[in-house]
């Protein structure tokens, strides 16, 4: 690995320094940005479409009603400002004025408590939905550009909700969804983005259009954005050097070194965020067994060389359900240090030796590369211990989207989207209806974790029980992790002005093109 690529990784800070430089340079107007994109999505409504290519799109069709910056820092998008009242319980948002969605239809106070109404109805099955369940009591437009939301309890986790859990809550047009039903929305996207959808080819492309009726004057710079579906990470590397595209969303990590080295590329990547996780549905036999999951994604394999196989050593080692670049990180891996004696006998004490294997299948998708090889690791080390047979089932990211969701496997392997806090992550980790909750799991202790958490106004005491919850989910192997998930883009230097949200968001909106 060259010096320059282990500098820029370890500052955390790729393209920070080049985001600045661009905005110095004067924006020009027009041309199309070739994005370089690992999969196909499932659809564009950004309440019930899954999977963080979905996401990504989204970002660019739809605003929310608070947003980040590249600090973290919430800032405003369709809300001009808001005032927090009643000691932290309520919130009242001011939105901006002449806002259009793509159909032509204004943005109103009442189109925005409209889309918390589609939240909070659990016929709609919104997949964010337990963001704001827990903590909303009411929603009330207080006139045109009025919102008010009054909070069950006071709690930090309102903002956060709005502005990046999983893509923030974003306003879709309330008259499109009467057009199109839940069902077709997400082909038929209408919100308040810098873009809107101009063609989507299946497996080919998705070309988006720029917004001429835009709120933030004088954006978007570029007439329309290309995400081309390139699932090999070598073409999309090869295409970016040839100047065929103009960002790579997913650097293929082999060739991050190289494209660090290209003086025409920039390389952008930050505190790594996101995780690669390897959860069981527990409710199949024997994954119920805790000995099974504890000798399976505990004992039974060394993290320390999954991360250094699969990811190249650009990934650390990880245990919790937080990465470090995560507030509220904690480092646990004395838990489940590689002892496959002890995996063998915990395997033993359930029944499982080598006159009788554990026969199970891992299942995973390649729009991510080094998942597979992560399998492929998982199945090596755990064949070696003569009580397991795996086999590994690599299938389309779509397909792998319904089945987790229908909770259709064994053990699945997945990377997660980078995330601000464990919050975050409740809809995935809860029991009940309503979570996605991967494994599948009954353990409604994590529930009360996770509620102890929201009303924990106080960040040392909220700190407190995120690591206890994170200790808890660990012990109990209920969403096992391996390793943090490096987050690399790179783009071609006539790229400028792009914000670098690191991974959180994908926006193109101050982006432009220098040629």
């Amino acid at each position: 690995m060259t010096r320059r690529l282990l500098h820029l990784i370890a500052a955390g800070v790729l393209g920070f320094g080049m985001v600045g430089l661009a905005f110095a340079e004067q924006p020009r107007r027009g041309g199309t940005l070739r994005i370089a994109y690992e999969a196909d999505i499932t659809g564009m409504d950004p309440h019930t479409s899954l999977g963080i290519q979905a996401m990504y799109v989204e970002q660019n069709l739809y605003n929310t009603l608070v947003t980040i910056d590249e600090n973290n820092e919430f800032v405003p998008d369709l809300a001009e400002s808001w005032e927090v009242q009643e000691d932290g319980r309520v919130y009242l948002f001011h939105l901006r004025k002449g806002v259009k969605f793509h159909d032509g239809t204004d943005l109103t106070a009442e189109a925005v408590k409209w889309n918390f109404e589609r939240l909070l109805n659990p016929a709609e099955k919104v997949i964010t939905a337990r963001y704001f369940e827990p903590i909303i009591e009411a929603v009330d437009a207080i006139d045109q550009h009025t919102l008010r939301i009054a909070l069950k309890y006071p709690t930090n986790t309102l903002l956060p909700a709005l502005a990046i859990y999983r893509v923030g809550f974003m306003i879709v047009s309330p008259e499109a969804y009467k057009k199109w039903g839940s069902r077709d929305l997400a082909h038929h996207p209408a919100g308040t983005g810098p873009f809107k959808l101009a063609k989507w080819q299946q497996n080919q492309v998705i070309e988006l259009e720029r917004n001429p009726n835009y709120f933030k004057k004088g954006l978007p710079y570029l007439d329309r954005l290309e995400f081309l579906i390139m699932k090999d990470g070598v073409t999309r590397a090869t295409a970016l050097r040839a100047g065929e595209v103009d960002f790579v969303n997913e650097v293929p990590l082999e060739h991050a070194e190289r494209l660090a080295d290209d003086p025409a590329i920039h390389v952008y990547r930050g505190l790594d965020a996101s995780k690669i996780y390897i959860p069981f549905n527990v409710q199949r036999k024997p994954f119920d067994d805790l000995r099974v999951r504890q000798a399976l994604a505990g004992y039974g394999i060394s993290r320390q060389t999954i991360s250094k196989v699969a990811f190249l050593g650009l990934a650390q080692p990880l245990l919790g359900i937080i990465p470090p670049g995560t507030r509220g990180h904690q480092d646990i891996l004395e838990m489940y240090p590689f002892n496959p004696g002890k995996a063998k006998a915990l395997l033993k004490e359930a029944g499982f030796d080598e006159r009788k294997p554990l026969e199970y299948t891992i299942m995973t998708h390649a729009a991510y590369p080094p998942l597979p090889t992560v399998a492929t690791v998982i199945k090596t080390q755990l064949e070696s211990l003569g009580s397991v047979k795996v086999k590994v089932e690599v299938i389309d990211r779509p397909i792998f989207l319904k089945r987790i969701r229908e909770h259709d496997f064994d053990q699945v392997i997945n990377m997660a989207l980078p995330f601000i806090d464990i919050g975050a992550r409740s809809y995935l980790l809860e029991a009940g209806e309503g979570s996605l909750n991967q494994s599948n799991h009954t353990d409604f202790h994590v529930n009360e974790l996770l509620d102890q958490w929201r009303r924990a106004v106080d960040a040392k005491k909220q700190n407190e029980i995120g690591q206890e919850l994170q200790r808890y989910m660990a012990e109990h192997m209920l969403m096992p992790v391996v390793a943090t998930r490096p987050t690399i883009q790179a783009a071609r230097d006539t790229v400028k002005g792009y914000v670098y949200l690191k991974g959180m968001k994908v926006n193109f909106e101050t982006a432009w093109l220098a040629k």
